[in-house]
């Protein structure tokens, strides 16, 4: 009986000791919660960052796709919580929240590494390419020529981080990369909606203020009014944001044969494709185009068909390439600020109905031509991974490089000739696979749905990458290298399908 008694208090003195352990760490999370706020400025930020940290990295101990999941979730309101820190902090142009997801990437590119060790580098179709690109990228972080390693470590912020996704999309399934694309479509009308706001009620003071103080965005002014940027850094983000949204909305309606189903994706597109119109990014509009036109001529099941679909396409843009005039320039600088909607939707309907006489684009062919014959010649292997980015502006005195406006002239400036025509390779080669994937017989109305949409949304990102900065985007290029790495992976699957019975007969 002793023996019992004197057991019950050990047991008692050890539950309190645990449950003191767990204790104590609360409280001081608590106490320095309270110092940060009591603090404000740059101990806030810092509290709030590292917090943020650790709601991004924590999903990775349950599995990499709810790790992956998590940065989806967050990078579209990057730039909308960059901008309200300044309600306590005074403006800067560099900014630790650049960095918090490229930090958990390297986290999970390491768990990805000791699961599948180094197949991932060159297992399947695409992943030799992209690695060799990674592999350049590296290399060009310590290009003396863009000004120092500053530099280069700000541009591999912008393209490294992105790239490393490739090989995520490698190893996820066809049920998260369809899951990705529905949250991408939910996000992309919730954003839209704060752009709406934006574009109606004014930005709020906090908004104002990182506008009125950032450096090296003079395109965000059209006529006179402001673009909005919804929740993004930039109108293109949202707008290329909204592009794949409203693209892979038709697509899900495409591949559904419930009539409650498609109205509800037709609804999401169509409101999608009314956002990337307020954006006033023209890219974006020839984009979303592009991919949906895709998408119907993929969905026809012989070369008649699709010459009848295409006649059909084009038909109605001739006829309004023919009568319908776009507005002048002066009609758009006529209208005063209040006017916010209908100035933009004139901006976005002269770019479209005109994209050669617009002034930008002019100005725009005018650097290329400099960049293609007065520098790229010059420095064929590159001048840094940063010499093309804002990074060199930041840290370097010599940030003499006109805008550039196009991600394939951006690898050829930053990371050399050799890339440039690599990067094009791994686009030409991922759209070739997904439109072969997208035209075989499927069982799987699913999967066959996701194949279509990966095969419209390539034409997509090679137009973007033409005349936009879309492998750039913290938003979209992360979805774009997923998908590039899924294609690759999908078409190896399924190229194995079609040997697997081959080799079983061969054995019997």
């Amino acid at each position: 009986m002793r023996s019992l008694a004197a057991t019950i208090p050990v047991g008692n003195r050890a539950s309190r000791r645990s449950a003191l352990l767990w204790f104590a760490p609360l409280q001081a999370v608590a106490a320095f919660t309270v110092l940060a706020i009591a603090s404000g400025g740059q101990m806030l930020r810092t509290w709030l960052l590292g917090a943020l940290l650790w709601i991004l990295g924590l999903p990775l101990l349950v599995s990499l796709e709810a790790g992956l999941l998590a940065m989806i979730l967050f990078e579209p309101f990057r730039g909308l919580i960059r901008r309200a820190q300044f309600l306590f902090l005074e403006y800067a142009s560099e900014d630790p929240i650049h960095v918090l997801t490229p930090i958990v990437t390297i986290f999970a590119l390491a768990a990805l590494l000791r699961s599948r060790r180094l197949s991932i580098f060159h297992g399947a179709p695409l992943a030799a390419s992209v690695s060799i690109l990674a592999l350049i990228y590296l290399l060009e972080i310590f290009n003396p020529l863009q000004g120092g390693l500053a530099v280069g470590l700000s541009g591999a912020l912008f393209m490294l981080p992105p790239l490393v996704w490739f090989y995520f999309g490698q190893s996820v399934s066809e049920k998260f990369v369809t899951r990705t694309l529905q949250v991408v479509i939910v996000l992309g009308l919730v954003t839209s909606l704060y752009g709406l706001y934006q574009l109606l009620a004014g930005y709020p003071a906090f908004e104002q203020y990182w506008i009125d103080n950032t450096e090296f965005y003079e395109s965000i002014s059209v006529g006179h009014v402001q673009r909005a940027l919804a929740t993004f850094s930039s109108a293109e983000e949202w707008g290329r944001y909204a592009e794949v949204g409203a693209i892979a909305a038709f697509g899900f309606l495409a591949g559904t044969k419930k009539m409650k189903a498609r109205i509800g994706w037709f609804v999401c597109g169509a409101a999608l494709f009314a956002s990337v119109l307020l954006t006033g990014e023209r890219t974006a509009v020839f984009g979303s185009m592009v991919g949906v036109a895709t998408l119907i001529l993929i969905g026809a099941r012989s070369l008649p068909a699709v010459a009848l679909r295409a006649g059909v396409l084009l038909l109605p843009i001739l006829l309004v390439i023919v009568f319908v005039a776009p507005p002048s320039d002066e009609e758009m600088w006529s209208k005063d600020e209040s006017e916010t909607v209908s100035t933009l939707l004139s901006h976005t309907q002269r770019g479209t109905l005109k994209p050669a006489e617009e002034e930008s684009f002019q100005i725009r062919l005018e650097n290329w031509k400099y960049l293609l014959t007065d520098v790229i010649p010059y420095r064929p292997l590159g001048m840094g991974l940063g010499a093309g980015s804002l990074g060199r502006a930041r840290f370097s005195n010599d940030g003499d490089l006109p805008p550039i406006d196009s991600f394939i002239l951006i690898v050829a400036i930053t990371s050399g000739i050799p890339a440039a025509l690599l990067f094009v390779f791994i686009l030409g080669r991922a759209t070739w696979l997904s439109w072969r994937m997208a035209r075989g017989d499927e069982n799987n109305p699913r999967l066959a749905t996701l194949k279509r949409i990966a095969a419209a949304l390539m034409p997509a990102l090679i137009l973007n990458s033409i005349f936009g900065l879309t492998f750039t985007l913290y938003s979209v290029a992360p979805i774009a290298w997923l998908l590039i790495g899924w294609i690759g992976a999908e078409s190896l699957r399924a190229k194995q399908a079609q040997i697997a019975p081959a080799i079983e007969h061969f054995e019997i």
